[in-house]
C-alpha cells in the first residue's frame, strides 16, 4: 500500500471517530460544535490531498480515468452537502431533526469510505506501481 493511501486511510478513521464523537459529546455544547469544526478541517484537508495528489494520478491513466471521474463528481455533492450541515452549526436550531441529520450524513460518509477502500484506492495502487 502507498504511502498517501496510508494516509488518506487514516484520515478516514480520523474523520469517522471525531464525528462519532460529536454524536456523543453532543452538538448544544462548546466541546461538540469544536469536534465537528475540527472535523471540518480534518476534511477539507483530505480533500485536497485527494484532489492534487489522488486523482491526477488517475486521470492519466485510460483505464482509471472514468472511475476516478465518477468517484470524483461524486464527492463533490457529498462534499456540498457535508459542508453545508457543518456550516450551519452556528446558527442551526439543535435539535434532533439536526442530530439525525448528522447520524444520516456519518452513515453516508461510512458507505462512500468503504467504496474508496474497496475500489478507488486498490486502483490507484494498481496504477501508480506501473
Amino acid at each position: 500500500m502507498s504511502a498517501l493511501i496510508t494516509e488518506l486511510k487514516n484520515d478516514h478513521l480520523q474523520l469517522l471517530k471525531l464525528l462519532q464523537e460529536v454524536q456523543i459529546t453532543g452538538l448544544g455544547n462548546e466541546a461538540g460544535r469544536k469536534k465537528l469544526l475540527e472535523g471540518k478541517r480534518l476534511l477539507a484537508g483530505h480533500l485536497q490531498k485527494e484532489d492534487t495528489r489522488l486523482y491526477p494520478s488517475l486521470k492519466n491513466n485510460p483505464a482509471a480515468k472514468v472511475v476516478s471521474e465518477q468517484f470524483a463528481g461524486e464527492m463533490q455533492k457529498l462534499t456540498a452537502e457535508i459542508l453545508d450541515f457543518m456550516n450551519r452549526i452556528e446558527k442551526a436550531e439543535l435539535n434532533i431533526e439536526y442530530a439525525k441529520e448528522l447520524g444520516r450524513i456519518i452513515s453516508t460518509l461510512r458507505l462512500r469510505i468503504n467504496r474508496e477502500e474497496i475500489q478507488l484506492y486498490p486502483l490507484y495502487d494498481k496504477v501508480t506501481a506501473q
